[in-house]
């Protein structure tokens, strides 16, 4: 068993149970799963298995996760790699193999700010016809105005005028042109759940499929910037 292994289960020991999550930066199932931290044992990480579209996420040997695992104030996280998968168990498994060193962040790095950035949306799809409510039509492909309402590493709030809700899908793939600063960029997400809903408008929280390193870096700045801000007394 690795020294690695080790060092990770002293650390994963107290929060087994934790809720975790799981992604998949490229292919076939590009995206992000929920899951929950289940076992250690022999060198391995038990979590939940997760599922895509009703069934179970198909994981093959060695393919590469992004593995985030709840705690108090922190998160931990590291890549692995799928191992072995027990689906007959009472709770059904994904063995996962350390590929990197575990590493705590602090949740301040996923600190979220308000924001008041304009945007611009264009639904790429993510749900099968057979998927959607009867009475639900899919949006057009065609790009529409949005405003950033909070940002975060982990995901933003995105406000939409009422006019336009018909183009906002629980569960649809968007990719977002946004600036800040003087830097224009490109996201790609799902809309994973409404958080609000205001007279003439609605909140939706949009999750990352992934951030490249500069765009990261962009977010960073901005959130710092937002934060001093925030933080500055008012006169």
């Amino acid at each position: 068993m690795s020294s690695e292994f080790d060092d990770a289960r002293r650390q994963l020991e107290s929060v087994i149970g934790s809720k975790a999550e799981l992604v998949i930066s490229s292919g076939l199932y590009k995206g992000s799963y929920p899951s929950s931290l289940e076992e250690l044992d022999n060198g391995l990480i038990g979590v939940y298995h997760p599922t895509h579209k009703g069934a179970f996420l198909p994981a093959l040997r060695n393919t590469e996760l992004l593995m985030k695992i709840e705690a108090p104030n922190s998160v931990y996280q590291a890549v692995t790699t799928a191992a072995r998968s027990s689906l007959d168990a009472t709770i059904p498994i994904l063995w996962l193999k350390l590929a990197s060193t575990l590493e705590k962040v602090q949740r301040r790095m996923f600190v979220r700010v308000p924001s008041a950035i304009k945007a611009h949306a264009f639904f790429l799809g993510g749900l099968e016809e057979e998927e959607l409510p009867e009475d639900v039509v899919p949006p057009p492909m065609e790009w529409f105005d949005v405003r950033i309402a909070d940002i975060s590493l982990g995901g933003i709030g995105i406000s939409i005028k009422q006019d336009l809700i018909p183009y906002c899908l629980e569960g649809g793939r968007y990719l977002l042109s946004i600036k800040i600063g003087n830097t224009d960029f490109f996201l790609v997400g799902k809309i994973v759940k409404i958080l609000s809903k205001r007279e003439g408008s609605i909140v939706v929280g949009f999750a990352y499929e992934a951030l490249s390193v500069s765009v990261e870096k962009i977010m960073v700045g901005y959130i710092r910037q937002q934060e001093l801000l925030n933080a500055s007394p008012r006169g």
